[in-house]
């Protein structure tokens, strides 16, 4: 009996030795996750170069890295502006046959891009942003002409016009300042460089022969919203 529990403790006396002797391995804490957060937002903008309104819808998604208030986004955006014109040409007075002519053109144009921007913090609330879209623009063109002249028929006046869709190439570079008014809404206001393919288009009137439209090398001041959620 006493070979016996001596045997025991023994054994019991080695376990003891053998755990105390073996550091104890800490288990790492969970490595941090980034933040992925979608988002919608809209805009209104002034281009100075038309003098248009262009409008503009967002949606994407923004990533929040870990230890650190600076953000990545990446997002779809759809636009809307128009250019135009009105042409009028009288001959002067005392001309005898002149042609009086008129013309009119619209451009409806629609860009569609892929953007990337990056905001980090100025203050707490404050931040500056900046990017660029590169993608296409859909442009409805429409164009209208008549003339008319003071002789005898058959060749006393004309009209015509044209409609088309085409796709074009677009992009923009930009920059600006956001301020954030909750953990889910924040508000900015930026300016945009645009370059895209104008539009060319001949116009059978005397005075205008050929008309470009379209807003390549414009700047956009805007104004915005977007809504994280």
């Amino acid at each position: 009996m006493k070979t016996t529990s001596f045997i025991l403790l023994t054994g019991l006396a080695l376990v003891s030795a053998a755990s105390a002797g073996t550091p104890a391995t800490a288990t790492p804490p969970p490595a941090s996750v980034g933040l992925w957060e979608w988002f919608a937002g809209g805009s209104i903008g002034y281009i100075t170069d038309i003098n248009e309104a262009m409008y503009g819808l967002q949606v994407g998604v923004e990533y929040k890295a870990p230890g650190t208030r600076a953000t990545q986004a990446i997002y779809l955006e759809v636009g809307f502006t128009h250019d135009g014109a009105n042409y009028m040409y009288s001959p002067p007075p005392g001309v005898t046959g002149g042609r009086t002519e008129n013309a009119a053109i619209d451009l409806d144009i629609i860009p569609l891009t892929l953007n990337y921007k990056f905001e980090a913090p100025i203050t707490e609330r404050l931040h500056y942003y900046l990017g660029l879209g590169l993608g296409i623009v859909f442009l409805d063109s429409s164009y209208d002409w008549s003339w008319s002249q003071a002789v005898t028929p058959p060749n006393n006046q004309g009209v015509g016009g044209d409609d088309r869709t085409e796709v074009r190439f677009y992009g923009d570079v930009f920059a600006g300042l956001s301020y954030t008014l909750s953990d889910s809404l924040r508000v900015f206001a930026g300016v945009r460089y645009i370059f895209m393919d104008d539009v060319n288009r001949h116009i059978d009137v005397t005075q205008v022969a050929d008309y470009t439209a379209g807003i390549n090398n414009d700047v956009l001041f805007e104004l915005g919203m977007r809504y994280s959620f």
